[in-house]
């Protein structure tokens, strides 16, 4: 199979072999394994270049028989680097191996070029996080609640990530949501208003929440490298509220 793609992650294998995992726009995340000399131990393809590449092989793993840039990688310094390598490493935990996501491909190439042309990073990590989850299947409901009932725009809604979004009238909770959100803000992000301040902040604490569902709380290293800010708005107990 002939296919254009961006490398994710590379690692050692077995003597004289690495493992190359790389988004492709006709495939998705493959996973192959490419044989180097030891004088090409050094000259291994990177990261943020698109390549033409050729693998072969039914089983999970690929073998590489052929790869080559085309044009220039791009290089990242700073935030726009360490926001990459979060993303890659999301892509790593999240997407299953071998199922064609050319959308998520287009995205991927979307998010890259929009780094390369330094725009402000949060509108862009939000924007490709919640993108990513659609296209695997994972996305976030914030249009209605978990029965299916339009969202009021003045009441707050709890979310719990594996029932969503239920009202909240000032009970004593039996589980501890994710965040509080009113539902015009919800519906902000539902509608993918990403230009709205209020729906970063808010998205930045739901996307953490969601891959920690996602993942089993297993953590994202890449995300160490990251500013950390501690939420100090306003909070229903210890959870954040939003609206």
């Amino acid at each position: 199979m002939v296919a254009r793609g961006y490398v994710i992650h590379t690692r050692t294998f077995q003597e004289n072999k690495v493992l190359i995992d790389i988004l492709t726009a006709e495939a998705g995340l493959l996973r192959t394994v490419l044989r180097v000399s030891k004088k090409e131990a050094q000259v291994l393809p990177g990261p943020f270049l698109r390549y033409e590449l050729e693998v072969s092989g039914r089983g999970e793993l690929k073998t590489l028989k052929s790869i080559e840039g085309v044009g220039a990688a791009f290089r990242f310094e700073g935030l726009y680097l360490y926001s990459a390598m979060y993303i890659h490493e999301i892509l790593e935990k999240v997407v299953p191996l071998n199922l064609p996501l050319e959308n998520l491909f287009a995205l991927y190439e979307w998010l890259i070029n929009g780094f390369n042309d330094q725009l402000p990073i949060a509108p862009v990590l939000r924007r490709f996080e919640a993108g990513l989850f659609d296209e695997v299947g994972m996305s976030i409901n914030m249009g209605s609640t978990a029965t299916g009932q339009l969202l009021s725009p003045q009441q707050v809604y709890q979310f719990i990530p594996r029932f969503g979004l239920k009202p909240y009238h000032g009970e004593q909770l039996k589980r501890v949501p994710s965040l509080f959100v009113r539902g015009d803000l919800a519906a902000a992000y539902a509608s993918g208003d990403w230009a709205n301040r209020k729906v970063l902040d808010m998205a930045k604490v739901l996307h953490r929440e969601w891959l920690v569902y996602l993942l089993n709380g297993r953590d994202l290293q890449a995300r160490k490298l990251l500013p950390s800010h501690e939420y100090s708005g306003e909070k229903i107990g210890l959870v954040p509220l939003f609206r």
